[in-house]
């Protein structure tokens, strides 16, 4: 099974689309690649169809209201990680690293944003 129940991609999917984009320097959006890779995965919903757009609009505004800007993110209890060069940080934050009560966590928000994203 390639999703859960809610229809959220698992694990194995999400790590076949990011080696595609991000492993070896080939396009992405190659229409041979992207066919193999579609038959990879079997997507159980027509990718083109109405369900398919509201849910993907549906997972985009939930990123946008976790602060999400980049790609992976990670939300755990209300922290975002971001990044693959995230997963050591967030390594250490699961197993109780304490420099993520302290202000180190928190003095990022006093950083002011260089973009804002307008709807």
């Amino acid at each position: 099974m390639l999703a859960s129940v809610s229809g959220a991609p698992n694990r194995y999917v999400c790590e076949t689309i990011f080696r595609h984009v991000w492993q070896g320097g080939a396009e992405a959006a190659d229409a041979q690649r992207l066919a193999s890779l579609v038959q990879r995965l079997v997507p159980q919903h027509d990718m083109q169809g109405d369900e398919a757009k509201a849910q993907l609009k549906k997972n985009t505004e939930d990123a946008i209201a976790h602060g999400v800007f980049g790609v992976p993110a990670f939300v755990v209890d209300d922290k975002l990680f971001w990044g693959l060069d995230s997963l050591p940080m967030l390594r250490d934050y699961l197993l109780g690293g304490t420099w993520f009560s302290g202000p180190g966590w928190n003095d990022v928000s006093q950083v002011s944003s260089g973009i804002e994203r307008r709807r």
